[in-house]
């Protein structure tokens, strides 16, 4: 079966540019969405603690934090679903929807995984233009929706454009579409968007809709190589995804990791702070390069019209040191998605970018 890796890029596709890649050590990765600033100090810690217990299962420890997920997000127990990282849910989600007796409705340009294996499982997926700020077209899901429809997939902050979709029309369209179709609402950058405590959809969960809410911890937290996510569901659906059989034990020192990340929010604080004073350096270098780049990003990253094909220009860059994104999104073949990176990797990029481009 094809896994999804989900909005959050939590793995990095086979078709990006990096099998001559230098090592590790030389190269400026900013291809990855992944937090360079590392994770948090309390989170390590606990980590160190729990290495002699990794030898017993985490169930106790996988309840504990899902009660702590649920008090977080307003919801009961029973509807959060704890996995390794957000890959198992959107998976999950994917085939889930393929089974349905519907379509599933999402736009153009956004994170491929869910339709992506949806239509491996079969089904039929109906991609909408993103809107002239490239954002989410909620009117024009809005006119596709009709009893045809049965899931909708939508990734806020949106991966690659970074893009939000104002919180009053999405809530709107979401009560609405709910209505006849569960709506997925991947919310994996949400943390590092400027107004990210208005945006989620979370309360439509709590109050009872037809709505999937899903996070990880391998963004704002750091934990890209720890794996922990969850999403809050109705209970019902949680409880489908606990029965398939494709969920396993999750990740003892994720979870200790988790915990502890939940209650520094010290920690929290800083990460927002860090990754948008990096998003800024990035939107500035677009700036003196002359590129243009999808409007007021919110995520971990922008997406810049590199003004020639996006495989030649990782190859290029890649040459000088630096890994960008080597893959596409249909219609946007001269655009890559560029991450926060170190300053240091901020700088290498800008100044190979620079070469690059100095002839486009």
């Amino acid at each position: 079966a094809a896994l999804a890796a989900g909005c959050s890029s939590e793995a990095s596709p086979a078709s990006e540019v990096d099998a001559a890649s230098p090592a590790t050590s030389s190269i400026a990765i900013l291809s990855s969405n992944e937090n360079p600033f590392g994770p948090s100090k309390l989170a390590v810690t606990a980590m160190k603690g729990e290495l002699v217990n990794i030898n017993r299962y985490s169930n106790d420890l996988t309840t504990a934090f899902g009660e702590k997920v649920a008090a977080m997000e307003g919801v009961s127990p029973d509807q959060v679903i704890v996995t390794n990282g957000s890959t198992p849910i959107l998976a999950l989600f994917a085939e889930w929807a393929a089974e349905q007796d519907g379509k599933l409705l999402t736009s153009a340009a956004t994170y491929e995984a869910v339709p992506r294996v949806a239509e491996r499982y079969g089904a039929e997926v109906i991609y909408t233009p993103l809107s002239a700020d490239m954002g989410y077209d909620l009117d024009a899901m809005a006119a596709r929706m009709g009893p045809d429809i049965a899931t909708v997939y939508i990734c806020n902050p949106n991966n690659p454009t970074g893009t939000v979709v104002d919180p009053v029309k999405l809530k709107a369209f979401t009560e609405e579409a709910s209505k006849t179709a569960t709506v997925f609402i991947d919310e994996a950058y949400l943390e590092m968007a400027d107004d990210y405590d208005t945006s989620s959809m979370k309360s439509l969960v709590g109050e009872g809709k037809n709505v999937i809410v899903c996070r990880t911890f391998s963004k704002l937290y750091a934990m890209a190589g720890q794996r922990l996510g969850y999403a809050i569901a109705p209970a019902d659906l949680v409880t489908t995804m606990r029965r398939s059989g494709h969920l396993s034990s999750v990740n003892h020192l994720g979870l200790v990791a988790g915990m502890a990340s939940l209650d520094d929010t010290a920690f929290f604080d800083e990460m927002r702070l860090k990754t948008q004073k990096g998003r800024a350096k990035l939107v500035a270098m677009a700036t003196d390069l002359g590129r243009p780049i999808a409007p007021n990003p919110q995520g971990s990253f922008i997406f810049m019209d590199v003004g020639m094909d996006h495989k030649a220009f990782a190859e290029a860059m890649l040459a000088r040191n630096v890994r960008v994104v080597g893959r596409t999104w249909p219609g946007y073949d001269n655009w890559t998605r560029l991450s926060v990176g170190l300053d240091s990797e901020l700088a290498a990029c800008h100044a190979a970018a620079k070469e690059v481009l100095q002839k486009v």
